[in-house]
C-alpha cells in the first residue's frame, strides 16, 4: 500500500508543471514535464471547481463565484519524516490578514477548512512573511517565522523548500524569484504529530483576490536523507499567534458594518472614559483586532490604538445587534454604571479623549486605507442636549444606533449613572 501511495505522489509532484522557471538550485535537474491529459486524472479531492488545474498553469485559484471565501484541494500523502517539500508561489497582490495561502505539508483530513491535525506553511497573513505552523484540531501554533520578504511587493513570486528529518527537525528555506539561491529561514524540532493522510493547498481571499493565487513546480520527495544537519540549538516555537482560519472574511468596503454608539470623553472622577461600538448587521462580526484613530477635523490621523482581547488568540466578536465597549479601566466603568461587564474589553493603552471634543474613526486596518474604515464620528459638548448644561460624567449616545454617526444623531445619555456601556441605550 505504501509503495502504491508513493508512486501516485511521485507521479503527481513530478508531472504537474512545465510552464514556470525552476528555482536556481534545481535548474540543472531539468524541467518537470507532463501532458494535459495526466493532471486531471490525478486523485484530487476538495473544492476542485474553484481551481484551474493543468500542466500549463499549475494550480490556479479561479473561483467561479468571483466572491470572497476559501478554497482548498488535497491529494493523499502519508509522508512526514525524511521528507522534502518544494513549491513555487505567485500572488497577484501583496498578502494581508484577509488574503493569504497555506500549503498543508501534512493533514489528518482532506477538508482543510475544518478541524485537523497537521503542519502547514503559511504565505502572508498579518505579516508579509512565510511561517511554519502546527495545527491541532481548530487551534494553530506558530512554530517558526521567516523574513518579511514580500513586504511592499504587489506581485510576489517566491519558492519555498521544507524538510523534516527522521528526528523531527523541521527546516524551511525561501527564495524570491529575483534571488539566486535559497535563504535558510528557521529550524525547529517538533514531533507532536506523527501521522498524515493528505497534503494540499488552502486559499483565504476577498472578492478582488479570487483569481490571484497560483502554485507551481510542486515536488515531494520521501524516504530521503535531508540535506541540513540539525542546529545545536534549534528555535523554540514562536509566541506569535496565527490568523484565525475560521474568521469570516470582510467585504472590500466595510463602511457601516460597525458603528460608534456611545462615547464617554469627560468622565466623572469615579468613572472612566470609554468608546462603545454597535453591530447593526444581521451577521456576527469576528476580527482579530480593530483600530481606533484619533483625527484632526481635516481627517488626518495623529493617533492609532489597537483594540483587541487580552489574549490575542481570542478574536473580537460582535454579534448581530449587539455592543462592544473599550476602556482603560473596565472595573471603574462596571462600578460606576452598574453593568456586568460582559461586553467590556480593557485596553491598557486606551487613548485619552479630549474633554473639549475631537474626531474618531474605527477601522480594520492599522493604517488609513480606502474602504477599510467602518465609521467616523465627532464628539463635543454642543452635541449634548441643549437643556443639559452639565456634561461631565454623562456620555454621548446615539439616538438610533443603526443610523449614521452624524452629529444630529447624538444626545446625552438619559441613564441615571450617566451612561450605558456595553448595553442598549436607555
Amino acid at each position: 500500500m505504501k509503495i502504491y501511495q508513493t508512486i501516485i505522489l511521485l507521479c503527481f509532484f513530478s508531472m504537474l508543471f512545465y510552464n514556470c522557471s525552476l528555482p536556481a538550485d534545481d535548474e540543472e535537474k531539468g524541467d518537470l514535464k507532463g501532458g494535459d491529459t495526466i493532471t486531471p486524472e490525478l486523485p484530487w479531492e476538495g473544492e476542485i471547481d474553484k481551481f484551474t488545474i493543468n500542466s500549463k498553469e499549475g494550480i490556479h485559484l479561479n473561483d467561479p463565484q468571483e466572491d470572497a471565501g476559501t478554497a482548498y484541494v488535497t491529494i493523499p500523502s502519508t509522508s512526514i519524516k525524511n521528507t522534502r517539500w518544494e513549491f513555487g508561489v505567485h500572488l497577484t497582490f501583496n498578502p494581508s490578514a484577509n488574503n493569504y495561502a497555506r500549503c498543508y505539508l501534512t493533514s489528518s483530513s482532506n477538508i482543510l477548512s475544518g478541524n485537523l491535525n497537521g503542519y502547514y506553511i503559511q504565505i502572508g497573513g498579518a505579516k508579509d512573511n512565510v511561517t511554519l505552523y502546527r495545527q491541532n484540531g481548530e487551534q494553530s501554533k506558530l512554530l517558526a517565522s521567516g523574513r518579511e520578504l514580500m513586504k511592499g511587493d504587489s506581485s510576489p513570486k517566491l519558492y519555498i523548500k521544507v524538510e523534516c528529518d527522521n528526528n523531527g527537525y523541521w527546516t524551511f528555506w525561501t527564495r524570491l524569484e529575483s534571488e539566486n539561491e535559497y535563504v535558510k529561514e528557521k529550524q525547529i524540532k517538533d514531533t507532536d504529530i506523527q501521522t498524515s493522510r493528505y497534503c494540499g493547498i488552502y486559499c483565504i481571499y476577498t472578492k478582488t483576490r479570487c483569481k490571484g493565487f497560483t502554485f507551481h513546480h510542486i515536488q515531494l520527495s520521501n524516504d530521503v536523507e535531508t540535506t541540513t544537519p540539525p542546529d545545536e540549538t534549534p528555535d523554540n516555537p514562536d509566541t506569535d499567534l496565527p490568523d484565525n482560519p475560521d474568521t469570516p472574511e470582510l467585504q472590500e468596503d466595510v463602511r457601516g458594518m460597525l458603528l460608534f454608539n456611545e462615547i464617554m470623553y469627560d468622565n466623572a472622577t469615579d468613572g472612566a472614559e470609554y468608546v462603545e461600538i454597535y453591530n447593526p448587521g444581521e451577521k456576527t462580526i469576528i476580527l482579530p483586532t480593530l483600530y481606533l484613530y484619533k483625527m484632526y477635523e481635516s481627517g488626518t490621523v495623529y493617533s492609532t490604538t489597537i483594540l483587541c482581547n487580552e489574549s490575542s488568540s481570542t478574536p473580537l466578536t460582535i454579534p448581530s445587534k449587539d455592543y462592544l465597549c473599550f476602556s482603560k479601566y473596565t472595573s471603574k466603568v462596571i462600578r460606576k454604571h452598574k453593568v456586568n461587564g460582559e461586553n467590556l474589553i480593557e485596553i491598557s493603552r486606551f487613548p485619552t479623549l479630549n474633554n473639549d471634543g475631537g474626531y474618531l474613526a474605527l477601522s480594520c486596518s492599522e493604517k488609513p486605507e480606502k474602504g477599510q474604515t467602518f465609521d467616523t464620528c465627532c464628539f463635543r459638548d454642543e452635541m449634548h442636549n441643549s437643556d443639559n448644561k452639565k456634561t461631565t460624567g454623562i456620555s454621548l449616545e446615539k439616538k438610533s444606533p443603526e443610523l449614521s454617526s452624524l452629529n444630529k444623531n447624538w444626545r446625552s445619555s438619559k441613564h441615571a449613572t450617566g451612561g450605558t456601556p456595553g448595553i442598549k441605550n436607555r
